[in-house]
């Protein structure tokens, strides 16, 4: 899990962050990174008293003085989904990766909001995206107590309650305050109210999508995986429920299973980047290289941004023998942000 209260990026205040730049000799380095620490100190004790305004503002002073500061725009982006701002929320986390590519609870996040607007598509596919970073991301763990216990935001909460006491036999009074629930990481409640939802409305396929996101976040994979087949028997055309199916059965290393739904997706969509991707990281589990390879490569034509594609791509070439193809895509993924490939790289190099 990504510590959401410690200070971690002094650890990157190395001259490519902009001090050198700036002509400052050691003293002047350290004192603007006392300077620093203090304003993330500021800035988390506005977000735990609800000053989320404050809060930004201090954000920003931290990124004028640190620009590619990873972790002062993720906080950006948790604080504009607190106060509402869901479209600026998506280009605080947007940026986030920018600075670090490889920040896998930046991509979680963006998903989670994509969600929240109803974007079901890049919300799955920011999920599988994070799963690519971080294969043990804990969905469960993730939010910080601020968002989900007690903190502002429960006016919403409170909204929807007043609307289930005044139409308590609407289904989607429940449904959006089980959405509200969950992107708040209170995952048992939502699960509770998506429950009234679908016994109202046993059809909506989309209360099923929610519900087996919550239980996916609290690990109960078997039940996730059941309400995506509902949802599947309700309408056969679902690429998301196939997919989403597919990195449930790879995450319990049931990759023959998982390799039949993503192939499932692409049938229904044969765009879709990230389904190439993950059926390729499960036949590359199963030791498949040429064919993990080929999906690697379908991925990149879609999508050629993607560190991980590059980096997984060039383990496959090298595992078949040939190792100038994975040295070159081993190259490529530190320049899109996959650090891990460098060390590869090296191994290569030394393995001729």
């Amino acid at each position: 899990m990504r510590p959401i209260f410690v200070v971690l990026f002094f650890f990157s205040l190395l001259p490519s962050t902009g001090w050198s730049a700036q002509g400052q000799g050691p003293r002047g380095m350290a004192e603007n990174e006392m300077r620093v620490k203090g304003l993330w100190q500021k800035s988390q004790s506005h977000i735990l008293r609800g000053e989320y305004d404050q809060a930004l503002i201090v954000l920003d002073e931290i990124i004028t003085a640190v620009p590619r500061n990873a972790e002062a725009y993720y906080y950006r982006g948790l604080v504009r989904s607190q106060k509402g701002q869901y479209d600026r929320a998506i280009e605080e986390y947007s940026l986030a990766f920018v600075a670090d590519p490889n920040h896998a609870y930046a991509y979680y996040l963006r998903g989670l909001t994509y969600g929240r607007k109803g974007h079901y598509d890049r919300e799955t596919e920011d999920y599988s995206k994070a799963l690519g970073l971080n294969p043990q991301l804990d969905e469960s763990n993730l939010l910080p107590e601020w968002i989900s216990k007690g903190k502002p935001g429960d006016e919403e909460i409170e909204k929807y309650t007043q609307a289930i006491s005044a139409n308590p036999s609407e289904a989607w009074v429940y449904y959006n305050r089980g959405i509200a629930y969950r992107v708040r990481g209170q995952y048992g409640q939502a699960i509770s109210d998506l429950g009234q939802t679908l016994s109202r409305d046993p059809h909506h396929v989309w209360a099923y999508y929610h519900r087996a996101a919550a239980r996916r976040a609290l690990g109960k994979y078997e039940a996730a995986l059941k309400d995506y087949g509902i949802a599947l028997s309700i309408n056969p055309d679902l690429a998301w429920a196939y997919y989403n199916q597919g990195l449930l059965l790879s995450r319990k290393g049931l990759y023959d299973e998982a390799v039949n739904h993503f192939t499932q997706t692409l049938a229904l969509d044969p765009n879709y980047a990230w389904s190439y991707y993950d059926r390729g990281f499960a036949l590359s589990m199963k030791s498949q290289w040429d064919r993990a390879g080929g999906d690697f490569s379908r991925a990149v034509a879609i999508d050629p941004n993607y560190p991980a594609v590059y980096y997984n791509r060039g383990i496959c070439y090298f595992q078949l023998g040939e190792k100038g193809k994975a040295l070159l895509d081993m190259e490529v993924a530190p320049r899109k942000g996959n650090q891990n490939a460098q060390t590869r790289s090296e191994e290569i190099r030394k393995s001729w």
